[in-house]
């Protein structure tokens, strides 16, 4: 207040008063606003976290965003084509494609075709009894299905000694005949159906209850029991093919891992509640595949750490850290992952909140380095298809990912706390230096969803089966679905294979169980017969 005069000490006592009141109010408006903010960032999180738990349980589990969405900041550039001629009238023509898909008799050329004739049994003309002639024939093709069957195979096998011996009194030579043997023995089981049984429940997720059933038909009455005996001991004569199988994975120099949890009840006498999982190692590369499930009661690094004992190599795997402790290893990381972080916060966002949208810029570097991915598809049949992968890599996505490096590291200290952004940058700045390594190396994939693959068919069967009856039982499904993925890699029938592996071990003997041995039996060997692939490969064709 400006004026000429002396204040009294009751003015200036009511100005002081008024002043410091006016302060306390700004300070408590700043208090309030900082309450607000916070309030509206803890908002912001929770509303984030609904969203992606909603989506989580009744959203749509593809990662496609909308191709508006995608063209918002390169939408001129993208589209855009300075030598195309303005439009004049328009001018509608339909032109028919050649359809890409096969004939029928393309789809089914590995089918037998039996030809059944139709001829008439009187060929004497109606008219004049004269004998008719054959002036043209059509023909029709039809799929046929044969029911499955099931019957007794009685083996009765004779005993022979030599009389003129018994005459002189010379020890009898006494000979059998042979009869085949079986995988389990002493049991009535023959190879054919248990090699069926496996394929059953492994490949099409049939459970051994719907399996009882299912024979029942048949006119065979096995019991659940019954069939769980043949297949921990079908997994038990497996045994030296896994350790075989292991043996060849951990000597490539290129391993992909993932896990998932599994449930198993009566573990020790009892009901089981914690998280059991099934770990997945696979080989990286598309030749001569090898793909090993390990069950383990826990999530521990040590499952990691103890299975690939001795590897040394890439080891290419999600961001869980227990991987992080397995030694002399090269650990990749997943773009797959680190882009599914970003598209969760963009994911059904308008175009205005893209153009504001943080996390967009972070989901644009994911799709710049996979477009560089889908272009280099191109040369994927290229006898040098990896080295040109390496150079284009080293060319164009190098620089991409180390821009991608310095977003995070810019964006990160100014993103809201708790948020479901800063959530993704932080898991982008652990992972994105990792993921470097695919740089070195053209045969490196630039995410793990290999391995994510593989393990779907274990998850698809455990939405059949819900859970195993024991750790047994676990270990046994571990080994048998290894075997059995790793066939279906290679091209392989897998009902086919499992017959010709029990068939060959039926008939080992013990001292002939060596690694040689079993090397001309695995999936990828080179001395199988053309007839358990279901094409055969151009290397051997």
């Amino acid at each position: 207040m400006n004026t000429d005069y002396p204040l009294d000490d009751k003015t200036q006592e009511l100005i002081d008063r008024l002043n410091s009141e006016i302060e306390s109010k700004e300070n408590e408006l700043d208090s309030k606003d900082a309450r607000i903010k916070s309030l509206e960032q803890e908002n912001a999180v929770l509303k984030g976290i609904i969203k992606n738990n909603n989506k989580k349980i009744y959203g749509n589990s593809s990662e496609k965003i909308d191709s508006d969405q995608l063209s918002i900041f390169n939408e001129a550039e993208a589209s855009g084509d300075l030598k195309t001629e303005e439009p004049a009238i328009e001018e509608i023509t339909y032109t028919r494609k050649k359809s890409s898909k096969k004939t029928k008799d393309e789809s089914f050329e590995g089918l037998e075709t039996v030809v059944i004739e139709h001829k008439l049994d009187d060929t004497a003309c109606p008219k004049c009894n004269d004998d008719m002639h054959v002036i043209g024939k059509k023909s029709t093709k039809k799929l046929k299905f044969v029911p499955a069957k099931l019957y007794i195979e009685e083996h009765v096998v004779y005993s022979y000694a030599c009389r003129e011996c018994e005459k002189n009194d010379i020890a009898a030579t006494i000979v059998s005949a042979k009869a085949p043997k079986s995988f389990i023995p002493k049991s009535m089981a023959t190879n054919e159906l248990l090699s069926h049984i496996l394929y059953l429940k492994y490949s099409h997720a049939m459970p051994l209850n719907r399996q009882e059933s299912y024979f029942k038909m048949l006119g065979a009455n096995l019991s659940r029991q019954t069939l769980s005996n043949w297949v921990l001991k079908c997994a038990e004569a497996f045994d030296d093919i896994y350790r075989h199988m292991k043996i060849e994975l951990l000597s490539r120099d290129y391993i992909h891992a993932d896990e998932t949890t599994v449930m198993v009840i009566n573990e020790k006498g009892k009901e089981c509640k914690s998280k059991k999982y099934m770990w997945l190692y696979k080989t990286g590369t598309s030749n001569k595949p090898v793909i090993i499930y390990d069950y383990q009661s826990t999530r521990s690094s040590t499952c990691a750490v103890n299975f690939l004992k001795g590897y040394c190599g890439y080891l290419q795997t999600d961001g869980y850290k227990g991987y992080g402790k397995v030694e002399n290893v090269k650990w990749i990381s997943c773009l797959a992952h680190i882009r599914r972080k970003f598209h969760n916060i963009i994911d059904g966002l308008d175009k205005e909140a893209l153009k504001i949208s943080r996390a967009y810029i972070g989901f644009e570097y994911c799709e710049q380095l996979y477009h560089i991915e889908k272009e280099l598809k191109e040369h994927e049949l290229k006898k040098d298809y990896y080295d040109i992968r390496h150079n284009v890599r080293l060319e164009k996505s190098k620089q991409v990912l180390e821009d991608f490096i310095s977003y995070v590291d810019i964006e990160l200290p100014n993103a809201m706390k708790r948020s479901a952004l800063e959530k993704a940058l932080k898991y982008a700045k652990d992972e994105l230096p990792k993921l470097r390594y695919f740089l070195e190396d053209g045969r490196i994939e630039i995410d793990n969803n290999s391995s994510e693959r593989s393990i779907k068919s274990f998850v698809i069967g455990r939405k059949n089966w819900l859970f195993m009856n024991s750790r047994s039982g676990a270990k046994a499904s571990a080994r048998i679905y290894s075997i059995l993925e790793t066939a279906k890699a290679n091209g392989l029938k897998i009902d086919k294979y499992l017959e010709y592996l029990m068939d060959k071990i039926s008939n080992l003997d013990e001292n002939k169980k060596q690694y040689s041995t079993f090397k001309e039996m695995m999936p990828w060997s080179k001395h199988l017969p053309k007839d358990l692939y279901i094409q055969i490969p151009e290397q051997e064709s």
